[in-house]
């Protein structure tokens, strides 16, 4: 395969970051429905034995650990998200839809050359080519301090 020239690097480099924080984003999510499931089973639908006037205390209390539970998860989870939404606007500008979705499924989907050739029924080099190619438009597009 070909190498990629500085600025497909930096583009690359830049969509890597966003994958990662896509990761991040999938695994926080994964924590916060841990923490609600452990509330659930801990609290009064878990079979504790309270009177009603302090059953809406409980599952107050309940909510309140929650929140808490999520705040100490050490994330920046609305940064990666408003990262995510900057990349997507910067990927709008992709007007080849072949080259957006080779960028789309690779770094936001996780999918590999060999899989979207498949897909889109073309041959791997194609779907590198097409790779190549969106990395060189998607540059211009880049936030200032990934250029």
């Amino acid at each position: 395969m070909n190498k990629y020239t500085s600025h497909q690097k930096k583009a690359q480099s830049y969509l890597r970051n966003i994958r990662l924080n896509e990761r991040r984003i999938q695994v926080l999510e994964a924590e916060i429905e841990i923490q609600q499931s452990r509330l659930t089973l801990n609290g009064v639908s878990g079979g504790e034995n309270v009177s009603k006037t302090l059953e809406g205390d409980c599952h107050e209390q309940g909510f309140v650990k929650l929140y808490e539970l999520c705040d100490t998860l050490n994330t920046d989870l609305i940064g990666y998200v408003e990262e995510r939404n900057q990349a997507l606007k910067a990927l709008a500008n992709i007007e080849n839809a072949n080259y957006y979705v080779v960028l789309y499924f690779v770094y936001f989907n996780g999918m590999r050359f060999k899989e979207l050739s498949t897909l889109l029924h073309v041959s791997e080099r194609q779907v590198f080519n097409w790779h190549a190619r969106a990395l060189s438009i998607l540059y211009r597009y880049l936030p200032v301090e990934f250029r």
